[in-house]
């Protein structure tokens, strides 16, 4: 079989093909063979009806399943013996209904497909990041215990009569209605509050100012459209606060009896294991950092065009799943929170930066033999089911089904690139400041 190239830009080739005639002549053979078994002919037995006469009779259908057997082999054929990538379905010319075939005579036609470009990598070296140690101060890790101490306080009440003032703690039942219906869901008994700490509706608070213990208040809140809860979004709802009592707030002392409560042995174990972790988290966040730093400066020093078709077919497609979406849960745009102007702007922005990723990560894989092993993908698999406290293998079976084992596979050989790279990297100088 011919086949000649022809590159038209970086991610767009056409490939000129010849079946040559010995397939296509054992392609003709074929076919009249099968379809002599299946016609009936009068004056002929069936399976003896002569060639010429199925030539006669049905042309079309014999030249369009010759087609049908010999030109999409033939393309899949020299995509792989080119070491091609196609992206999309081939344009052939001519349109294979009309590609006549011809007995003695080899079978020309023409196809162009887009196709993945190949990937010139930057130097690792090129590439910049923070390699400085992590360091938590001893601010941080007090004022985290702090926040415990806080959770773990108790509020007395106290003894003198007088009504509730700023900065006030108080003890109270609150009942929500919506339209006359009791919101269950929004009502609460025997709660401590902590006036102007911020967890309380201001103005809540702001009525709550002079109440007198046993005392009962309504009190109407108008909450916005935006307001996270549905059945509060939009709506007038009616407190009715009654007062029990105004109390005292009393921190433990943070000491080795705090820190049992707690479940540690000592307090300064207990300091300890809120320090290291403190400490995982930012280190955390460090390789967040690391990974968008990296990932930012791969895209922008290695040039790829991405084919039109791919980005287009997409954001069309997306376009018909969120309206799809929208009339399943009888919303408008503006209700779900969409901007159908500028979706389509920002769904291309986002198939570009994820394509350029994947293409430059597989390049890299490539390039440095970064895979997951079965037996890799075995251990993580049964780390991730651990966490979640599940049966490994059944977390296995679920993926299977799922359909997301390759995703999960990929997930850690993504992980496995950016350790490679934070590891090739240079590390960022620090800034000098004078």
């Amino acid at each position: 079989m011919k086949v000649e190239v022809e590159r038209l830009d970086s991610t767009q080739v056409r490939l000129d093909i010849e079946v040559p005639v010995g397939d296509v002549n054992e392609a003709l053979e074929e076919t009249y063979q099968v379809l002599r078994e299946q016609v009936s002919i009068p004056g002929f037995r069936k399976g003896r009806v002569p060639v010429t006469i199925l030539k006669s009779r049905f042309p079309e259908y014999v030249n369009s399943e010759v087609v049908r057997h010999l030109v999409v082999p033939a393309y899949e054929e020299a995509i792989h013996a080119q070491q091609l990538t196609p992206l999309a379905q081939p344009t052939f010319e001519p349109p294979l209904n009309q590609l006549l075939v011809q007995e003695n005579q080899p079978l020309p036609f023409s196809a162009t497909v887009d196709i993945r470009p190949n990937i010139n990598l930057p130097a690792y070296e090129e590439l910049t990041t923070d390699k400085g140690s992590v360091n938590v101060p001893r601010e941080k890790v007090n004022a985290y215990i702090e926040k415990l101490q806080a959770q773990s306080a108790t509020f007395e009440p106290l003894d003198e009569e007088r009504a509730v003032q700023e900065n006030d703690c108080v003890r109270v039942d609150w009942e929500c209605f919506v339209n006359g219906e009791r919101i269950d869901s929004e009502s609460r008994q025997d709660v401590d509050v902590e006036l102007g700490a911020g967890t309380f509706h201001p103005e809540l608070e702001t009525e709550m100012l002079g109440m007198q213990v046993g005392e009962t208040k309504p009190i109407d809140i108008k909450f916005e459209q935006t307001h996270l809860s549905p059945v509060l979004a939009g709506n007038i709802a009616c407190y009715e606060v009654t007062l029990h009592a105004i109390t005292e707030k009393q921190l433990p002392t943070l000491d080795d009896e705090f820190a049992k409560d707690l479940g540690y042995e000592s307090y300064s174990q207990l300091y300890g294991f809120i320090w290291n972790n403190l400490v995982e988290e930012e280190r955390s966040l460090q390789v967040d950092e690391q990974k968008a730093d990296l990932l930012e400066q791969l895209i922008e020093k290695t040039d790829i065009a991405i084919p039109e078709p791919l980005v287009e077919q997409y954001v069309e497609q997306t376009l018909q799943n969120v309206q799809r979406q929208l009339v399943m849960e009888h919303k408008t745009p503006e209700e779900a929170g969409i901007d159908m102007e500028t979706l389509p702007t920002e769904l291309r922005r986002d198939v570009i930066q994820q394509t350029k990723q994947s293409w430059i990560f597989d390049a890299i894989a490539e390039k440095e033999g970064i895979y997951v092993t079965d037996d890799e993908l075995e251990l993580e698999i049964r780390r991730a089911a651990e966490q979640q406290n599940r049966d490994a293998q059944k977390y296995a079976s679920l993926l299977k089904s799922n359909n997301r084992l390759d995703d999960f596979r990929m997930q850690l050989q993504s992980q496995k690139i950016y350790q490679f790279l934070i590891h090739r990297a240079s590390a960022k100088k620090p800034l000098i400041i004078t």
